[in-house]
């Protein structure tokens, strides 16, 4: 995953959304530490950066729900 910190995502790969289903609401968003401790934004799936501010308002063909949404907070007491 480290490998990741290093490329950013490629801009064709990202493309702009107008609803919930970006990057920040998707099961593969991941924030890691940087150099200097300084939080990056990846994706796992494109092992990339993703821009600051484009988790917020863009999205990927490959974006899934996060399990939260889709299961439920506590799906075992349901």
């Amino acid at each position: 995953m480290k490998d990741c910190l290093k490329t950013p995502a490629s801009d064709t790969v990202l493309r702009p959304a107008r609803s919930c289903a970006v990057c920040i609401t998707c099961q593969h968003f991941r924030y890691e530490v940087g150099k200097h401790c300084v939080t990056v934004l990846t994706c796992p799936i494109h092992q990339g950066l993703i821009p600051q501010g484009e988790h917020l308002t863009k999205r990927c063909a490959q974006w899934v729900a996060r399990r939260e949404v889709a299961v439920g907070w506590c799906p075992e007491a349901g």
